[in-house]
Formats: structure tokens, sequence, C-alpha cells
């Protein structure tokens, strides 16, 4: 509270007035805009060198306004996105956000969002603000994709949502749209997948030099029996490649019957958590690779079907398939498709699904999304993309029994007809 008799106010600079408190030395400020009160300590004990430090302080806040800068050091902006930062990190613990994700927001929050939006207030920020971010975000140096931009807008109104949560904001601001352009990963076709597998099995035990952008040797990299077993695995169980990363034995079920199969429950991943059913070769690819590792010391419930032995470092695991993968890509001269499209770990995964959709027998869609963990959008947008007519030509032109039988039955009755109106026609009729 101020010190009885030591508020004054500032003579022709609004509401600014100076005062002292009983716990510091120190002259202090305040000035009343846009409905807030600011605050401040002018750091000096002599009321004349007070009333001139609380004039620079006018000047400062009115230059904050005319350039739309927050009063505080800590915006509204950075209050916020750290809150949800914090609020993240406990999803994270209880399993509702995967950690990387958490990883990735947090980079471009720091890298990019931070410094455009951390000057302004939560209020404050506008359709014009966000159109400027995005505008100068993306340049000739760093050309982003439209979906790109789309997960920085997405982070934006995440944070808004968050303060708007917490109530510090009321009403979100408009956004920029951006035209969304479907960029499906390329798949193998029949005979390209065919000389994926058969390189890979050539080439087993062999190790490649991988060198860097100078020539300079980087890394060796073996193409192992694990690579040829995950390359046969992938494109008959519709896994990610993230799956690779937390897939365990305790998550495979054996189906023996009528029908054999896999059930896979690992855990949820792009928020679809459902059972995955493989093809009946999958089957016989685990047996294979459980008999292997339980040779080499693996293969009990909690290690993983790749890359047991990394198993404290998943992220480092995945790369190390990543790597094999892509070296067998350049052997295998299948690293870009004829439209210059480039080849990745994930391209098996889409093959998968393709091969259903042109090989399968009239598959449910439905099914093939639940069991793909997907949704029969993401299918149309993303994985069926490469499918044309031609390829299930079969489909498009069978018939049910039913319109066989009227089909059958009206083509008679058509040359009964074309036979008749001839025999008119020779009598003149």
């Amino acid at each position: 509270m101020p010190l009885a008799g030591t508020l004054q106010r500032i003579s022709g600079f609004g509401t600014l007035t100076i005062y002292k408190m009983a716990a510091s030395p120190f002259w202090y400020v305040r000035y009343y805009e846009d409905g807030k009160i600011i605050r401040r300590s002018l750091k000096v004990a002599d009321k004349k060198e007070a009333i001139a430090a609380a004039k620079k302080v006018f000047v400062d806040i009115k230059h904050h306004k005319m350039n739309q800068l927050p009063f505080t050091k800590a915006s509204g902006f950075e209050v916020c996105a750290r809150g949800l930062h914090r609020e993240n990190e406990a999803r994270v613990q209880r399993g509702e956000l995967s950690k990387q994700k958490l990883q990735l927001d947090a980079a471009r929050l720091e890298a990019d969002l931070m410094p455009h939006f951390g000057k302004y207030e939560i209020a404050d920020i506008s359709y014009a603000h966000i159109s400027d971010y995005l505008n100068k975000l993306s340049t000739p140096k760093r050309p982003l994709s439209i979906n790109t931009l789309k997960i920085h807008l997405s982070h934006i109104k995440t944070i808004l949502r968050y303060a708007q949560r917490v109530g510090v904001l009321n009403a979100l601001p408009a956004f920029p749209t951006l035209k969304t352009v479907d960029t499906p990963r390329p798949w193998f076709n029949s005979a390209e997948y065919t000389k994926l597998h058969r390189t890979c099995d050539a080439n087993i035990g062999k190790v490649f030099k991988k060198a860097g952008t100078k020539g300079e040797q980087r890394r060796n990299i073996a193409i192992t029996q694990e690579l040829y077993d995950l390359i046969l695995f992938m494109t008959n169980s519709f896994i990610r490649p993230t799956d690779i990363k937390v897939l365990q034995h305790k998550h495979v079920a054996v189906i023996r019957g009528d029908q054999t199969y896999l059930r896979l429950t690992h855990p949820p991943t792009k928020s679809h958590g459902s059972p995955v059913v493989t093809m009946p070769e999958a089957v016989e690819i685990y047996d294979r690779l459980l008999e292997r590792q339980r040779k080499e010391g693996f293969g009990k419930p909690d290690d993983y079907l790749f890359q047991p032995e990394h198993r404290e470092n998943r992220d480092y695991a995945l790369r190390t398939i990543t790597r094999q993968f892509d070296q067998l890509l350049t052997i295998a001269n299948l690293k870009k498709t004829a439209s210059g499209e480039s080849r990745t770990l994930y391209s098996l995964r889409h093959t998968c699904i393709m091969f259903r959709l042109t090989k399968g027998d009239n598959v449910a869609l439905l099914t093939l999304a639940r069991s793909a963990r997907t949704s029969t959008e993401m299918i149309d947008r993303f994985y069926a993309k490469h499918l044309h007519a031609e390829m299930n030509v079969q489909q498009l032109q069978s018939m049910r029994d039913g319109a066989k039988g009227r089909k059958a039955r009206k083509s008679p009755d058509n040359a009964e007809k074309r036979e008749t109106s001839a025999k008119k026609a020779k009598k003149g009729v």
C-alpha cells in the first residue's frame, strides 16, 4: 500500500502517479492503460529523479502500446505457452500424449513461435499477427510445405485454446485458411516389392560404407536378416515404422484356426488403439523371428520384436533399421519412384494397404481401416491416392447373380426382336 502523503500525480501525464511504500526506500510509479494497472519500481530514492524516471516509464508504455508490445517482461503468450507445455508433460506421464510430440512442440515453440509471438499479450494476437507469422516463416532458404505450416497453425490454436480454458482469453481470433495438399507416400508395386526383398535376401551379411556429403566415410551399414524379416512383416501387418519402437512379444498373439493371423495389441498410435489383424504370412515370419531371437537370448515377453538389443534407446533402434532400409533402397535402385518421389520405411505400410486394395476380394474399407489403425478418410486421402479404376477392373465390371440372369434373359429377347424386324423387312412391312 502507498504511504500516506507520498502519492503524487505527474501533471500532464494522465494517470501517471508516483508513490512510496513502507517496505522499500525507492519510489514506485503506476499508470492506468486500457483497463490495466501498470506498476514498476523506479529504483531511485530521490523524488526529483523519481519524477524524471516516471516520465520515461510513461513514454515506454506508449511506445509498447503503439507497437503492440507487451507491458510486462513475460507476455501472456509466453505464460500460456509454458503452461500448456507443463500440462502436456503431465499428459505424457499418463500416456495420453507421445513423448516425441512433446519434444517436437517444444522445439517449434523455442525456434519459431516464441521469437514471433513472445512479445504479444495473448488477447492482442489477431488474424493479422498470425498471417504475418506464416508469411515470415516460410522463406526461400526454408521452404516449408503447406502441411508443415498447418502444424504451426494448429500449435498456435492449441495455445490460444489453453488460454481460453484458463480464462485469459474470451474468444479465439480468426485463423488464415491454408489449402490442404495431401502428399501420399509412394509404395512398391508387385514387381518392385519382389525386387526389394530379393535384393535384401541376396545382400544379407554384406557391409556398405556410407559416405558423407564431402566424400568422407561416416559409418558402416550392414544388411541383416532382421531387415529382411522386417520388410516381410511390415507388408503383411499394416504397422507404422513408429510401431517398431514399441512392439514387444507380449503384444503378439498367434491365432491358428479357421483363419491364421497375428493379433497385435501394442500401445495406441496416432490416437488409434484397435487390435491389428495381420495377413497369414505374418505368422510364419514371426515364428522364424522368434526362433532366431531365442537362440540369441531374446524373445521374452518384454523384449522387442526388432532391435531388442537396444532396449534402452528405442529411437536409436528405429534409426538403425531406417539406415539399413535406406541403404537397401540405394542398392536396389528403388529410392525414387518414376515420378521422382522418395521412398522411405513408411512405404512398406503403404504397400501393405495398397496390396489389400488391389489384391483383396472386396475388402471392406472400414475393416481395413480398423486393422491399419487409421480411418477410411485417411485411406482414401493418403493410401488409395494411387489407386485407379483399372487396378480393380474385375470388381468394377462384376455383376450380382440376379443381374447376370436378367442380362442373360434380355439377350435372346433382343435377338428375337432383331429376327422379327429382319423378316418384316424382307416382306416389305
